[in-house]
């Protein structure tokens, strides 16, 4: 096989479900790990032929390693990506892909400087459903995009313990937007460009249920086009995507998490009021989208995020952080 050579930086859940994911590709290898936790993860690293580091200096220094995959706590990823960018790493970074717009912004810089395409862990513009929603839009299918809602909820970290950092304020400073919220903001971003304007809130409803687990945003676009999103930490998975257009709506209505890899249903309406009923099978998201990557960073193909959508997705979490703390208030982006 031939293809880019990465190492996954974090071996934990998330890190794991990406070596997994990917054997057998011909596009991306993970032939290096890094971990700060060696020994607990070395036997999963045997199992999958990775050379394991303590450091991510190892495979920065290292000729063999063309690409770093970053699946790290979100406060970690600026000084990895800018790192690897210096050392001439082609990058792949989870969502999401930092907390503050000043961030993104210093780490962009350095991979234009370095000739670097990033890379974004936002895999649902690789489900089929949300494919065909944005081919809808982009062939006036739907007309004028009026507004756009979601609500994507999920229990599983609802009861974590409160020390971990997926939970933690210092990594998810705004309830269920790093884990899930991000993703929606993405995809609306992808229909409707440019965010224009944001408010936020989040609240501790479920007595027992560690931090905040509801939030609730209202996104504005330069379009003019509206969207509104809700995240619930403390209710068994629920996924549904709705644009509304002047010429007819599409909705998108999910089985499970990205990572179950089950099937969805695409319900549209066309403007006489027809509905039409559509499921799509199961897809490996996760895949696609590092594959994608890896051809853009090989020149063999575009990707399909721009930096500037990677920026504004950035600006709506920062917005969204901002407004929550202030009880709700406007912040324009």
């Amino acid at each position: 096989m031939s293809g880019l050579r990465a190492a996954v930086i974090g071996l934990g859940w998330w890190g794991k479900y990406i070596v997994q994911r990917l054997a057998g590709s011909a596009e991306l290898q993970i032939t290096h790990a890094v971990d700060m936790d060696a020994e607990t993860v070395a036997g999963f690293a045997r199992e999958h032929g990775l050379i394991l580091r303590k450091s991510i200096d190892e495979v920065l220094g290292d000729s063999a390693v063309d690409a770093v995959i970053v699946v790290t706590p979100h406060s970690t990823h600026e000084s990895l990506v800018i790192a690897a960018a210096q050392a001439g790493k082609q990058v792949f970074c989870e969502k999401p892909f930092t907390l503050t717009t000043a961030s993104a912004e210093r780490m962009l810089a350095a991979c234009d400087k370095a000739g670097i395409v990033v890379g974004i862990g936002h895999e649902r513009r690789f489900e089929p459903a949300m494919e065909e929603v944005a081919r809808m839009i982009a062939a006036g299918k739907l007309g004028h995009i009026l507004h756009m809602e979601a609500n994507v909820s999920h229990d599983l970290f609802a009861h974590v313990d409160a020390t971990n950092w997926r939970v933690a304020e210092k990594d998810a400073p705004a309830a269920g937007m790093t884990a899930l919220g991000v993703h929606l903001t993405d995809l609306f971003i992808s229909y409707a460009g440019r965010p224009k304007a944001v408010r936020a809130r989040t609240a501790h409803v479920l007595p027992d249920a560690t931090g905040k687990d509801h939030l609730s945003i209202w996104l504005d676009f330069v379009s003019g086009t509206t969207a509104g999103i809700t995240t619930l930490a403390s209710t068994p998975y629920y996924g549904r995507l709705n644009v509304f257009g002047s010429q007819g709506w599409a909705e998108v209505r999910e089985a499970a998490n990205v990572d179950k890899e089950l099937p969805s249903e695409l319900v549209t309406s066309d403007a006489s009021g027809k509905r039409t009923t559509k499921e799509y099978p199961a897809a490996k998201t996760v895949r696609s989208n590092l594959e994608a990557w890896a051809k853009a960073a090989t020149s063999k193909a575009p990707y399909r995020y721009t930096r500037e959508q990677v920026l504004d997705n950035v600006r709506i979490l920062d917005g969204i952080v901002r407004s929550s703390n202030e009880g709700g208030t406007h912040i324009t982006l």
